[in-house]
């Protein structure tokens, strides 16, 4: 790597405290008005648009979470491969990156159309259970989000590639503003408009092509360090392989959070409590105080990632062994703090959403028990992230997926057997001890079969 390369990358010197604080907290905003977004989305589409359109998104929820996984495995495992370019100093590398991906993300979105071409109508009937009318608003939401979906799919790329260069405040100042601007379409489309659910996809569109268009604008005024157009080093699909291998243990747990929560749905009906629809709306209500938790999380994980992927490429140990310790320590006093709310303040939560007095009561009986070892099993999210950035995929996929795929989903298949309805709330704190029982022998493998120490850290140089 050439000395110019190394003092123009910002993550490679100065004091790792400040450069960590530097770059995650502008993404944990950018996540938490992510999460905000959410929550305002669902409210502009019950009170301005009715109860049926709401029905219809949540219903096709599924679909818009396979996109969202879709995007993440392509930009993720993109990333990755960019940060370590980008660190060693390959900057021709990182731009033919940064093409492959593209073209990959075009390919994937032309058979997500192709697809709902065949099923999409057929999908959304069988999901709306027979009613004509949310079928037609499933279908239409559908259709506009899948049809434009080249749009989410380009700006995840470019916002983890800016995150990957170093411009994390710029990246997320664009996304930030672009989430505000999409909460102000969607509400002038859905209420004034009253175009419902096409409003509210249409709103989610023209916020991406705004997001977009900056994008560009920066690229092309060489604020960046990688250009707009460039032909880079490589093979357009030579990277497609080690791009998915990465981004696929990411991916495949997003898709597994969607199984997760229609397997919670189907068993609430099968083992009932005195008010099952209580309890049901008591999960929805959960659900999304845990989603806005989780976000900033994600953007912990991802300045780790970016920074320990740098100095990794550039050959600095000592300071991927420091940051990682950093992220492990920021990431347990976010997830205590969060605890201590879902444990403490659980029924004063569910009274921010609702105010039937059962709901309540029963959002207060659920969330403690549910994140009863939330601070212990966030910081393993950050370890995947590290083994990702270190272009360990195996790793990185069994922390990723063990834990919903071995662990989580046949724990709410299996308990609720066991211990009633009430198995259903401690499959997650069950399954993240098993899960601590499953890092600890990961850690031994990679101590023994990659030599590293704990199971995590290079050895310093002789």
């Amino acid at each position: 790597m050439s000395e110019k390369d190394q003092a123009h990358n910002p993550y490679l010197h100065g004091s790792l405290a400040r450069v960590f604080l530097r770059t995650a907290a502008p993404i944990v905003l950018f996540m938490a008005v992510s999460g905000l977004f959410t929550v305002v989305d669902a409210l502009l589409l019950g009170r301005l648009a009715g109860p049926k359109a709401l029905t219809a998104v949540t219903l096709m929820f599924p679909v818009m979470m396979l996109i969202v996984a879709l995007q993440s495995m392509v930009s993720s495992g993109m990333a990755s491969i960019v940060a370590r370019e980008i660190g060693a100093g390959d900057i021709r590398a990182a731009e033919g990156t940064l093409n492959a991906a593209n073209l990959l993300a075009l390919v994937v979105c032309g058979v997500l159309i192709v697809v709902l071409f065949f099923v999409g109508g057929p999908l959304t009937h069988a999901l709306s259970d027979g009613d004509p009318e949310i079928a037609r608003m499933g279908l239409q939401f559908t259709t506009i989000m899948v049809v434009f979906s080249p749009f989410s799919f380009f700006l995840s790329i470019q916002g983890d590639a800016l995150r990957s260069e170093g411009k994390v405040g710029t990246m997320a100042a664009v996304a930030i503003a672009v989430t505000l601007l999409n909460i102000v379409f969607n509400y002038i489309l859905i209420g004034p408009f009253g175009l419902g659910v096409a409003g509210s996809a249409a709103g989610t569109v023209l916020a991406q092509v705004v997001a977009i268009s900056a994008v560009f604008y920066l690229r092309l005024s060489g604020r960046t360090r990688l250009p707009l157009f460039a032909r880079g080093t490589g093979s357009l699909i030579a990277n497609w392989k080690e791009m998915l291998t990465l981004g696929a243990p990411p991916s495949l747990g997003l898709l597994g959070i969607s199984l997760s929560s229609g397997l919670i749905i189907a068993d609430i009906q099968l083992w009932p409590t005195a008010d099952p629809a209580a309890t049901i709306a008591a999960y929805g209500v959960y659900t999304r105080v845990l989603s806005f938790a989780f976000l900033p999380m994600l953007g912990i994980t991802m300045a780790c990632q970016s920074i320990a992927g740098n100095n990794f490429g550039a050959g600095q140990h000592d300071r991927v062994r420091a940051t990682l310790k950093i992220a492990f320590s920021v990431a347990f006093v976010y997830a205590a703090i969060f605890e201590s709310l879902f444990v403490f303040l659980a029924r004063p939560l569910g009274a921010v959403f609702v105010d039937d007095p059962q709901v309540i009561a029963e959002v207060g009986r659920i969330m403690p028990v549910t994140t009863a070892t939330y601070a212990f099993s966030a910081p393993l999210m950050v370890l995947g992230g590290y083994y990702q950035a270190l272009g360990m995929a195996g790793s990185a996929a069994i922390l990723n997926l063990v834990r919903t795929y071995v662990i989580g989903l046949p724990m709410l298949a299996l308990l609720p057997m066991m211990a009633g309805e009430f198995g259903i709330w401690i499959a997650y704190p069950v399954g993240d001890v098993v899960m601590w029982g499953v890092v600890a022998a990961l850690l031994v493998w990679n101590a023994r079969r990659h030599h590293l120490a704990w199971g995590i850290f290079h050895p310093r140089p002789a």
